[in-house]
């Protein structure tokens, strides 16, 4: 129920609250105005109506399609259960009476607007009466002025990286829907889907539905919904400018756009979205579609990136033609989706090369990898695991790596660990500590298109490590208590954590 009477819509039974997004977004926020700025499907309107039913007086506005100034206005009236004003100034005294107490207002769809009704919404953020909060939603940054309040300090911008479900997440939903999962399940649907949350959400709800665990969830999800997703994208992207439909289009079928069209698209909020730093599609653009190969899973390439590089099939060992045409391999792994464009690949490993001949070059190394591939399954197989197209792709349905593997137990362990369940935790942590062989390829020389995914795994590492050294303190174990500061340290020189558990065992040993 929100303000004077008036009827929030309502969610369903079995959505769930996340906590840190309630708590950014809700009335005891820092700052007076929140900003949820997104592409469509990235939960914005369920904060918003979260929020407000949370609120002691808290009203919901969706602002109509191609709404005028007036029409805009005319719904803020009725939301906050005021009588239609025939002015932006008489909504405003009538605003100012009712704001005597504290109100939210969420403000939903706020691209909807026309530029008239843009520019009264917002002299409206400015404008508001001090007791007034607001939540403004909206999938284009650049239909209000959000830099420019965000510099003044006043809003606050939650984005789509925010917004994407993570791990507990995904189990609580899980957990909602009554749907078995493993840690592992989760950490492969969040990769698989960007943690997008109108797709995990339809995932879950068809494994349910099915009475199917979370395993293999996405796969399912896209061959039976792959297309009617794709629909609403194309749906939700209809009211675009003409040049930005085509565009969506062209991801929706496939094809791989260059960077200004990238950039350009993110900043229309429509389905790019910042990866640390690097703008690109939400994987589930690229693989909503059912795929036409067939999968065959008895024979998985199983490969090892922790350590000495390690790829084979069925136990037998893949030897490359050239050291090029490994470090593709290797570049792929590290790729979202294991995909990358063939401008990608040249500009990283033939810089300073004529485009034609850097061109000539992959296609080359291609050639190679499938020949490398093929001797051992033959060709026939090939396309299991390594497809030539627009995008030069792995297939991970269809390949097992250490990295994922450790990847997997880390997100168990983190979660456990930060729900309390400590001995969980530490199941998951011996897991993952048996599953690092070494550095991030450890026969090459570091170079700058793994160097940072190298560092970060170390880091990674170095905490899993102080973790089971507390815990193994904890439980009297003072032995590996030792052992696993002493490698933190030598990790990460640089944390206090190991050094001071070194400094308590050196106490314990040698009483004053």
């Amino acid at each position: 129920m929100g303000i004077l009477g008036r009827d929030l819509p309502r969610l369903p039974s079995n959505t769930i609250v996340r906590g840190r997004l309630n708590r950014r977004v809700g009335a005891d926020a820092p700052v007076p105005v929140r900003l949820l700025v997104a592409p469509p499907g990235c939960g914005k309107t369920t904060l918003a109506i979260q929020a407000a039913a949370a609120s002691a007086r808290g009203a919901y506005c969706a602002i109509p399609p191609r709404a005028s100034a007036r029409e805009a206005l005319a719904a803020i009236c009725e939301s906050l259960g005021l009588m239609p004003a025939a002015t932006y100034e008489a909504m405003l005294l009538a605003m100012r009476v009712l704001a005597k107490e504290p109100l939210l207002l969420a403000l939903d769809d706020v691209d909807n607007a026309s530029g008239h009704a843009r520019a009264m919404l917002t002299q409206f953020v400015e404008d508001r009466p001090d007791n007034v909060s607001l939540v403004c939603c909206m999938h284009d940054r650049g239909a209000l002025d959000t830099k420019t309040w965000v510099a003044r300090g006043f809003a606050m911008l939650t984005d789509a990286s925010r917004l994407a479900f993570d791990a507990a997440d995904v189990s609580a939903l899980c957990d909602a829907w009554r749907v078995s999962y493993s840690q592992a399940d989760v950490a492969r649907l969040l990769d698989e889907s960007d943690g997008w949350p109108v797709v995990i959400s339809a995932a879950i709800r068809a494994c349910a539905e099915d009475e199917r665990s979370l395993g293999g969830a996405y796969e399912r999800w896209r061959a039976r919904f792959g297309e009617m997703f794709l629909e609403f994208v194309l749906g939700e992207a209809a009211e675009a400018d003409p040049e930005d439909y085509a565009l969506v289009q062209a991801l929706a079928h496939g094809h791989e756009l260059d960077a200004d069209s990238i950039r350009r698209l993110e900043s229309q909020g429509l389905f790019v979205f910042n990866d640390a730093g690097r703008s690109r599609p939400f994987k589930p653009l690229h693989l909503a579609r059912p795929s036409t190969i067939q999968v065959d899973t008895s024979i998985p390439m199983t490969v090892r990136m922790l350590g000495p590089f390690h790829v084979a099939i069925r136990g037998t060992e893949i030897e490359w033609i050239r050291r090029r045409d490994q470090q593709i391999v290797k570049y792929l792994l590290l790729r979202p989706g294991a995909t990358a464009t063939r401008t990608e690949l040249t500009k990283t490993f033939w810089p300073n090369s004529d485009k034609q001949l850097a061109a000539q070059s992959l296609r080359t190394a291609c050639s190679n990898i499938r020949k490398a591939i093929a001797a051992v399954v033959g060709y026939a197989r090939v396309e299991f695991y390594f497809r030539v197209g627009t995008s030069i792709t792995l297939d991970l349905s269809n390949v097992v790596t250490d990295v994922g593997r450790f990847t997997a137990h880390l997100a168990g362990g983190d979660l456990a660990y930060e729900n309390g369940n400590f001995d969980e935790a530490a199941a998951h942590y011996r897991s993952a500590e048996k599953m690092y062989g070494g550095r991030l390829y450890e026969d090459d020389a570091i170079e700058p298109w793994f160097a940072s995914e190298s560092h970060a795994m170390e880091n990674r590492l170095a905490t899993l490590l102080q973790r089971l050294a507390e815990y193994a303190y904890a439980n009297a174990d003072l032995k590996h208590a030792a052992e696993y500061a002493y490698r933190a340290k030598l990790i990460r020189p640089d944390i206090d954590g190991p050094v001071q558990l070194l400094a308590k065992l050196h106490d314990r040993k040698h009483p004053a």
